[in-house]
């Protein structure tokens, strides 16, 4: 069973899209990333997904049924955290999680005081004296709750403290291994590759990628930070690894990006005399950089 269903699901706001034609299948027990640039058109699909706005054209599903208007029945099953946490200034954080306790069968408080302990969150503070940070994670809380059988997040770990962010992943895998199917809209491949099992590319609103993040155009790129010891010059040694380019600001280091299979690149890197050596897998960012650079040159390295 798909938790999610959406077939060439279309949103325009005037002339401008939204997103275009837009069809994926969640599986039901799935964490899903949901990865693009800003304006890529993830919070649309969000708000479409909640029935907070209505599609142009095509269908969206959830647990095999066609979206109700925001507060349908549905909607019970559903946790949400938007990417920004609103709330009445004078409220406390533990009035605004009684209060929505109200909208669920909720028995006990010992969850919500469960997460209020995992995640750090002094309860007893009025809202406009939370840090954005703090306001975040009185959003999580909330979504989590009522323990829905999908969460739909927006950009989860956006200005969380580290430790905090890898304390929620935690939560998340466990919500899901008890099988909360779990949806998040992020633009960090870091976050994808700690704890999604698929993972849709979307840029410009059409989704340029489905599948595992192996099947990612551009995931055999690494990105080398080096500096050869001594004085010794620009070498072809060097040079066969990839683009080498000099970092301005720290001469003598050189930010090269390599495309060669992992044992190739280690193979050359020992030939040549290192006093520093960082290799890391590429951003969201110089990844899309890279795919429009392959297009740009003839090549499709999109896949659908």
């Amino acid at each position: 069973m798909y938790a999610i269903e959406t077939e060439k699901l279309t949103w325009y706001y005037g002339h401008h899209k939204g997103i275009i034609d837009l069809s994926m299948s969640i599986l039901d027990g799935e964490i899903f990333g949901f990865m693009g640039p800003v304006g890529a058109g993830k919070t649309t699909t969000v708000r479409l997904l909640l029935g907070l706005i209505k599609p142009s054209s095509g269908v969206a599903k959830i647990f095999g049924k066609e979206l109700p208007p925001a507060g349908g029945k549905l909607y019970r099953r559903v946790g949400y955290l938007p990417a920004e946490v609103n709330c009445y200034p004078e409220i406390t954080g533990r009035d605004f999680l009684e209060y929505a306790a109200g909208f669920y069968n909720i028995n006990g408080f010992q969850w919500v005081e469960e997460l209020v302990d995992r995640l750090r969150l002094d309860p007893d503070k009025k809202f406009q004296s939370y840090s954005y940070d703090n306001r975040k994670k009185l959003g999580i809380i909330q979504a989590l709750m009522h323990r829905p059988l999908l969460l739909i997040l927006d950009e989860p770990g956006s200005g969380l403290d580290p430790l905090v962010k890898q304390e929620l992943f935690k939560i998340l895998e466990e919500i899901n291994q008890r099988g909360t199917t779990i949806f998040f809209s992020t633009h960090s491949l870091e976050e994808v590759e700690q704890i999604c099992h698929r993972e849709a590319l979307v840029k410009q609103g059409s989704m340029i990628h489905i599948g595992s993040l192996d099947e990612l155009p551009g995931r055999g790129m690494r990105i080398v930070t080096l500096k050869v010891a001594g004085a010794q010059p620009f070498n072809v040694a060097l040079d066969r690894l990839g683009d080498a380019e000099e970092i301005p600001s720290r001469p003598g280091y050189y930010r090269i990006v390599s495309r060669l299979p992992v044992n190739e690149l280690i193979s050359s890197l020992t030939r040549i005399e290192l006093e520093y050596l960082r290799i890391t897998d590429p951003s969201l960012e110089e990844l899309l950089i890279d795919l429009n650079d392959l297009a740009a040159g003839g090549g499709n390295p999109y896949h659908v």
